[in-house]
């Protein structure tokens, strides 16, 4: 069953959500008290990185259980047009040029390239473990690199004045 227009305004089963947080923030506390009594500080202090984290959690979640039923799925809920934003409509800006997102993904593969040159022809000689962590860094960069190079692409433009109900027009086979 469709509990809204997902996957534009999705809705999740707030109490579901709500019950895993609270395992969440549960398991946390108990490595902090195991790991506080064993003597090992920094898996303490994770865990209690973990409880802030599922604390955080727990607060949203209840925020949305009391804003009502609209934000909850269920059998009694039919799916629902999003309400109407509160902010001013802004001017989408222009899409960037195919020069300046290519000129984008050169400039970070060229970094990625620089940090595992440098890490393995220079830095290896004073620190191992700095080459590994530049060769880690430059790792994580190709995959941003094309993330950014095509988040204003005018390909992945929609038009956002359509009704919300037209998502069966842009469904193969819907």
């Amino acid at each position: 069953m469709r509990s809204g227009d997902e996957p534009v305004h999705a809705r999740s089963p707030l109490r579901l959500r709500l019950a895993l947080a609270l395992t969440g923030l549960a398991n946390g506390l108990a490595g902090v008290i195991l790991f506080a009594l064993l003597g090992s500080q920094p898996l303490t202090w994770a865990f209690a990185a973990l409880c802030v984290v599922a604390l955080i959690n727990v607060a949203v979640v209840v925020h949305r259980i009391r804003q009502g039923p609209h934000y909850q799925p269920g059998p009694g809920i039919p799916p629902y047009r999003p309400l109407p934003s509160d902010r001013p409509a802004q001017e989408p800006h222009a899409p960037a040029t195919p020069r300046t997102r290519h000129r984008r993904y050169l400039l970070m593969m060229g970094l990625c390239f620089t940090l595992v040159i440098l890490a393995w022809g220079w830095i290896r000689f004073y620190s191992v473990a700095a080459a590994v962590a530049m060769s880690a860094a430059a790792a994580l960069i190709p995959p941003f690199a094309a993330i950014l190079s095509n988040v204003d692409s005018p390909i992945l433009r929609e038009d956002t004045d359509k009704d919300a109900d037209d998502w069966r027009d842009r469904t193969p086979g819907a």
